[in-house]
């Protein structure tokens, strides 16, 4: 065993979480421990498969119940009461493949580094399952916090998670990372596969995507400064466009500088714009080969993005900034 601890936060159900255990029992290199955070309101007790589980590895297992703790407040919990000196997170839908710590230890025991990044592939069985995940993640892996492990001092130098958001504080712990120069790296390969999309319908992602923008509007990473630009200078283009003819060409069109439809074409240039980049551009940017695209895909993939995208904007754009309620118990 290696003295590494991993922390786990958990809202689902034990049958979830059993899964994820077994996968952490069955690595090539074990932890020492692993600390479980379950922050679901209907629990309380570890359930006896998990202790069966820790009792036949001899790995030591932490339970702790702390109900409607958000994911952050529930790493920090974890935080305080692992006992080793590395690190490693992961979620209860991310199943680690069986070497997964290994490459991890490799990387930093070769590497002048403070961490290394979690490297997820996302899954997906169902037609509609593989349309949201070639549009949002790709088949590459992604850079994850859920399968990261670092040393314990990277907290004492960029500080713990953010405690009062349902979403989001994963990506604004690593920008902080980034921000502080703070050398990590990440596996070529991935050793993480996200299992969340499995089984998901379009009324399921549309509450999540809801729960999450609204959670997460107010973390820094978040704040729409281009959608905003956008709302700006996209009318002054259209109002040039409307112009243009009148002001440069004279309404001569025999001259060179006159362009026929240029308002129509101005303002069609956003949609083709976003089915391109939405439906093309991304997905081939994380992987997608360009043949599963077309002819007609990637019209389906736009159409999943730009829901998301309707949320989002929906979102951002309530006056009235709400908080999550911040309920969690003080330590």
């Amino acid at each position: 065993m290696i003295d590494i601890s991993v922390i786990i936060p958990s809202n689902h159900g034990h049958q979830d979480l059993l899964k994820l255990v077994q996968a952490i029992c069955n690595q090539t290199v074990k932890p020492t421990e692993i600390v479980i955070v379950d922050s679901s309101s209907h629990h309380g007790a570890c359930p006896e498969e998990i202790l069966a589980l820790s009792d036949a590895t001899g790995l030591r297992l932490i339970y702790v119940h702390r109900a409607h703790s958000l994911p952050g407040h529930a790493r920090n919990i974890g935080l305080g009461m692992a006992k080793c000196q590395l690190i490693a997170f992961i979620d209860v839908q991310t199943i680690p493949r069986p070497n997964w710590l290994e490459i991890s230890l490799n990387l930093l025991a070769t590497s002048a580094v403070a961490g290394v990044w979690g490297a997820t592939y996302f899954r997906a069985e169902t037609t509609f399952e593989r349309l949201v995940r070639d549009g949002f993640h790709g088949v590459l892996s992604r850079t994850t916090l859920p399968g990261t492990v670092c040393r314990r001092e990277v907290f004492a130098k960029v500080g713990q998670f953010v405690q009062w958001v349902r979403a989001g504080e994963d990506t604004e712990w690593m920008l902080r990372l980034k921000l502080f120069k703070v050398p990590i790296v990440c596996p070529q390969n991935a050793s993480i596969d996200y299992v969340g999309l499995i089984g998901s319908n379009m009324e399921q992602l549309l509450k999540k995507w809801y729960r999450n923008y609204t959670a997460s509007r107010d973390l820094p990473h978040f704040f729409p400064q281009r959608l905003l630009l956008w709302l700006v200078l996209y009318p002054l283009i259209v109002l040039i466009a409307f112009n243009w003819n009148y002001l440069i060409a004279d309404w001569r069109m025999d001259s060179p500088l006159y362009i026929g439809h240029v308002t129509k074409i101005v303002a069609l240039m956003p949609v083709m714009g976003y089915v391109s980049l939405r439906g093309i551009v991304l997905p081939l940017k994380r992987g997608v080969d360009i043949w599963t695209l077309l002819p007609l895909r990637f019209i389906a993939i736009t159409a999943i993005c730009f829901t998301a995208d309707v949320v989002k904007v929906l979102v951002f754009s309530r006056l009235k900034r709400q908080y999550f309620t911040k309920s969690f118990d003080n330590d």
